[in-house]
């Protein structure tokens, strides 16, 4: 086994290879709740090669490790992700015979949806796990495309497409970190997190994962509270990842980016992209919802074909009485049926 530094306080070891890791609980920080069951994950075969020890089996926490600091990931941002103390990553780095990694600070988020640290791990832990990309994004509320540029700033290697494997979202959130933290980072996380003069908090008040540790549905159309929150939001101009992250910590719906712009546009939500915000702040999203509303003259209506409502404008115009989603190719055999007993019906 790859030789790397022990913590002197045994029960805080986090010299764990891929069979102990999925021993015992998750560590400090770790992700999800323990109330919740473990998924004890198969690791991929491909990605437990030797590093710096070619008779050995290689730990896991020392191939995040070299891809982190491969990536140019900094000993700061490192023990965040992993739940090291600083010292004990700058001397596994150099057990490994790896280039000290850089000494610089954590930045603070600016995005309207920051990455959780749990979530980082999760992403870590299922990305060994051979999980495809897509059922990592459903499980975090993320694009595809924001999981590849994820893990590529994680130093995370390219995977075999054959080994993939879909994985339900439940599961998803039940699987255990392949390492055990050791380092408490919440009050980093606090203080990364805070507000600063001017600007507003990115911390939210509750963890959804926790509030909600099943997977909502959300049927479109056919949930009267979950679709007059969503378009109030959408007429509001929020942009889309804020509204991913507002129905996640309201409802527990975990919605895609190109989630969030589909259902817009089957709603029919007119928005002006020139008129967007991205920061949520509740006072201002009901008063441009409702200007932009009275402004386009828009009235929830029920879809006479597929039974879901829609948002009909009167400043748009267009038929009141079906949605714009039943005049596409999906709907085109459903739409000439009817034509034909319409015009049977008048014979």
């Amino acid at each position: 086994m790859l030789a790397v530094k022990e913590s002197a306080n045994p029960s805080q070891t986090s010299n764990d290879t891929v069979d102990t890791a999925t021993s015992g609980r998750f560590g400090l920080n770790a992700h999800p709740s323990q109330a919740r069951p473990v998924h004890i994950s198969q690791w991929s075969q491909r990605l437990m090669r030797p590093v710096g020890n070619p008779a050995g089996q290689a730990s896991t926490l020392a191939l995040l490790l070299s891809g982190m600091a491969g990536a140019g990931l900094g000993v700061t941002a490192i023990s965040f992700y992993l739940g090291l103390d600083e010292a004990e990553v700058r001397e596994r780095a150099s057990s490994l015979g790896l280039a000290a990694p850089a000494e610089k600070p954590l930045r603070r988020p600016t995005s309207a949806n920051p990455w959780l640290v749990e979530d980082v791990r999760l992403l870590m832990a299922l990305w060994l796990d051979n999980v495809s990309a897509a059922s990592i994004a459903a499980t975090l509320g993320r694009s595809p495309a924001s999981i590849h540029g994820k893990r590529r700033r994680l130093g995370l290697g390219v995977r075999d497409r054959k080994r993939l494997a879909e994985r339900p979202v439940s599961e998803c959130r039940a699987t255990a970190l392949p390492w055990r933290p050791t380092f408490d980072v919440s009050a980093i996380v606090a203080r990364l997190m805070s507000s600063r003069p001017g600007k507003s908090s990115v911390l939210h008040a509750i963890d959804p994962l926790v509030q909600f540790p099943l997977e909502v549905k959300w049927a479109l159309g056919r949930d009267k509270d979950k679709d007059e929150r969503f378009s109030l939001l959408g007429f509001a101009g929020l942009t889309a990842p804020a509204i991913a992250r507002r129905m996640l910590v309201e409802f527990g719906v975990r919605l895609t980016v190109s989630a969030v712009n589909n259902r817009i546009s089957r709603l029919q939500i007119v928005r002006d992209r020139a008129y967007m915000i991205s920061e949520y702040d509740e006072e201002a999203v009901e008063r441009r919802a409702a200007e932009a509303m009275k402004r386009l003259g828009a009235t929830l209506r029920q879809c006479s074909e597929l039974k879901r409502s829609f948002w009909w404008c009167k400043s748009k115009g267009g038929n009141r009485w079906t949605c714009r989603e039943f005049e596409t190719k999906k709907f085109q055999a459903r739409k000439a049926e009817r034509s034909c007993g319409d015009v049977m019906a008048m014979a």
